[in-house]
């Protein structure tokens, strides 16, 4: 029986304002400094997150609320979470439908979990730890779908 040792590696919140998703980006690599992850799509996944959550969360208020970033190490990887306390995921009239932040989400960490309540939302993307040769020591399925795919493809092509 093997044991998951889990870490917490960061909690801060932070006002929900633009600047913030770069001081939120900072805080979190900083958290992850000697850890064997993927630290630029980390990277990019964060500030995605945090902008939305400036842009949309609480675009019905005067005053914004908070913005909550955590990161979390286990055996497997690193879990980094933006929670909000806004208004959770509603369409909106203005726009045309999914933006560009979610898919490049999903894109760049192995898993993303959203999840709207009322209130707020909460995503929360995990990255695996890297093998001892980067990002392509780590173990392949036989079947891959999706971006995954495409780069095999890519490669065997």
């Amino acid at each position: 029986m093997s044991t998951v040792v889990e870490a917490n590696l960061l909690a801060v919140d932070l006002p929900a304002e633009p600047r913030s998703a770069s001081r939120a980006r900072r805080a979190v690599l900083d958290a992850l400094s000697g850890i064997a992850v993927d630290k630029d799509a980390v990277g990019v996944v964060v500030s995605e997150a945090v902008t939305n959550a400036v842009v949309h969360a609480y675009r019905e208020q005067e005053v914004p609320g908070l913005v909550h970033v955590s990161a979390c190490l286990d055996d497997h990887g690193v879990e980094v979470a933006v929670d909000d306390d806004g208004m959770g995921m509603r369409a909106r009239a203005d726009s045309p439908g999914v933006g560009l932040g979610l898919p490049l989400m999903g894109d760049l960490a192995d898993r993303v979990d959203i999840l709207s309540r009322g209130p707020g939302t909460r995503i929360a993307a995990f990255f695996s730890l890297m093998g001892p040769a980067g990002p392509h020591g780590r173990p392949l399925t036989r079947h891959v779908t999706g971006r995954a795919e495409r780069r095999t493809a890519a490669l065997v092509n």
